[in-house]
């Protein structure tokens, strides 16, 4: 079984620990739609994305879905269970069929104090992830939904847009539904908006991906809002 990215973590501990600390770390499988776990369930396990993608979301109680993000391989997920008695703070859900690695509080707690190096570089890279989510936010607060949608659709280019002859492609498939949870607003609007910047060409369909023609050109769009 590959495990390039597992590899990549424990690259940041002690060599001494590192065959240890790898029998630590389980695989495991879930098909597409499958929970990996859900919003609120007490917090057992860190998580590290070796394949597929993973969506993470919470439903408000109105039923509203709001996305938080996409996790792809080599993120960390279930931060948790960095904190004694800690619960999931939202869902996360195979978007397709993905291998994760998970690790329990108490192995994770016994590998930190063995390596207080390792515990600083697990700070750090959870730090980066909410800055990220601060971000967002901060992008998305207060403005309306044509900016909002050009923000995100910005940070996906950054995240994992890919250039081909067609431009940056968004190299995951993203559904009017997705952003519409991404940026808390309604299918239907979304659609609107997606559908004008189409035919200003921003962006394209190219298959089930989205492709920017450049990420100039979304700049200017989210410059000109």
């Amino acid at each position: 079984m590959e495990d390039q990215y597992l590899r990549e973590l424990l690259n940041h501990l002690e060599e001494g620990l590192r065959e240890e600390a790898r029998e630590l770390f389980k695989p495991e499988r879930f098909d597409r739609e499958q929970y990996i776990f859900i919003d609120q369930d007490e917090a057992s396990h860190l998580y590290i994305m070796e394949e597929g993608i993973v969506e993470a979301n919470i439903v408000h109680g109105d039923g509203k879905l709001y996305i938080f993000g996409f996790l792809y391989p080599g993120d960390l997920f279930g931060e948790g269970a960095l904190y004694e008695e800690g619960v999931y703070s939202y869902s996360a859900v195979a978007r397709e069929d993905s291998r994760v690695w998970r690790i329990s509080w108490d192995d994770l707690q016994w590998l930190a104090s063995r390596d207080p190096y390792f515990a600083l570089y697990l700070t750090r890279r959870l730090v980066m992830k909410l800055d990220q989510a601060y971000y967002k936010e901060r992008c998305i607060a207060g403005e309306k939904v044509e900016k909002r949608i050009a923000c995100v659709l910005l940070k996906m280019v950054d995240e994992v847009g890919i250039s081909d002859k067609c431009g940056l492609v968004i190299n995951t498939p993203l559904t009017n539904r997705d952003i519409a949870g991404l940026v808390g607003s309604t299918e239907e609007t979304v659609s609107r908006v997606m559908s004008r910047l189409k035919k200003s060409e921003v962006i394209a369909s190219e298959g089930k991906f989205l492709a920017g023609r450049a990420r100039a050109a979304l700049r200017r769009y989210f410059d000109g809002l």
